[in-house]
């Protein structure tokens, strides 16, 4: 997918096959995922509270699973919000700071 800031290839002088390097980007999505997962479980109280009460209307099992899957919600929550932050900043990383770009029609790798 190119965009209008996307470059022509120095080499083969075509706009259609080059594509950004993003290693930035995945990086950034995998660290703000864990970060945001490990956070959201911590501060998760509030959905375990919430899942041990739902869950207190069944006898005896009901508490326990209900504040596991309300922790559980909670990183899965803050995985989803923080790989999408870091996915996003990466994203900006790549484009506006680096600028590393491959063409996949000749294979060239130039910086823009």
């Amino acid at each position: 997918m190119f965009t209008d800031k996307t470059p022509l290839c120095p080499k083969c002088n075509v706009i259609n096959h080059v594509v950004l390097i993003n290693t930035t980007q995945k990086v950034g999505t995998v660290v703000g995922g864990v970060a945001g997962a490990a956070s959201g479980f911590v501060g998760a109280e509030s959905f375990a509270v919430t899942g041990a009460v739902l869950g207190s209307f069944v006898p005896v099992v009901g508490t326990g699973l209900g504040a596991i899957t309300g922790g559980l919600a909670g990183a899965i929550a803050g995985f989803f919000a923080g790989a999408t932050i870091g996915n996003r900043v990466g994203q900006h990383i790549d484009t506006e700071v680096i600028g590393r770009y491959r063409c996949n029609k000749c294979g060239a790798e130039f910086e823009v």
